[in-house]
């Protein structure tokens, strides 16, 4: 866990030393996050609250990457995205339904759930949200130049040495935010988030 935790400082190994079996899907056709739509005829009698609700289920949550971001960041809050950082593990289920994996990946131990796709959500030992990793399909932008100017020059952006991604580093409070993509000219296709002081403080449960 220590040697986890030491690495979310840089920028060009956090986003390495993932397995193909860990790699979070990035192409934007795939299904989306929640389940899909269910037929769109209804059956007579399905209240209005229904139909709303069903069409809530079909959208994806994207992060607004805009001037704001980093600012409510600090304050543990994701702009656009509805799990916050220090949300409890049974909030989150109630979000996105039961638990479908759980794995470890570069130290730490992520969770899987079943209607939040292309998602990786860690956990400290208090159940905390202190980190999610979450596919470019759930940026409203991936155009590094903008994000770039969205959110003002990043502490860092270079050519990660495990996995040569493209890596653009910000901090917001206590929190390290990696934004990557294939190279620099690339859209972004993956954005990962990690609470440090979260998780050295409340390390993973074994």
């Amino acid at each position: 866990m220590r040697k986890w935790v030491c690495m979310i400082v840089m920028a060009g190994l956090i986003v390495g030393g993932c397995s193909s079996e860990t790699t979070l899907p990035t192409d934007s056709k795939q299904q989306p996050v929640t389940e899909q739509k269910q037929e769109q005829k209804q059956e007579t009698g399905n209240s209005e609250g229904d139909q709303k609700q069903e069409n809530q289920s079909a959208t994806v949550r994207q992060i607004t990457l805009d001037d704001q971001f980093l600012k409510l960041l600090a304050k543990n809050e994701i702009s656009g995205f509805d799990i916050h950082i220090g949300m409890k593990r049974d909030e989150v289920s109630a979000l996105y339904g039961k638990v479908t994996k759980q794995d470890y990946w570069d130290g730490g131990r992520y969770e899987v759930f079943e209607k939040l796709k292309s998602a990786l959500i860690f956990f400290d030992g208090q159940d905390r949200v202190y980190g999610i990793d979450l596919a470019g399909l759930h940026l409203n932008e991936t155009n590094l130049d903008t994000v770039r100017k969205n959110l003002g020059a990043p502490v860092s952006e270079e050519k990660s040495m495990a996995d040569e991604d493209y890596v653009m580093f910000f901090e917001a409070g206590d929190n390290s935010v990696f934004i990557s993509a294939k190279d620099e000219q690339s859209p972004a296709d993956k954005i990962r988030v990690i609470n440090k002081k979260m998780i050295e403080e409340s390390p993973q449960k074994e």
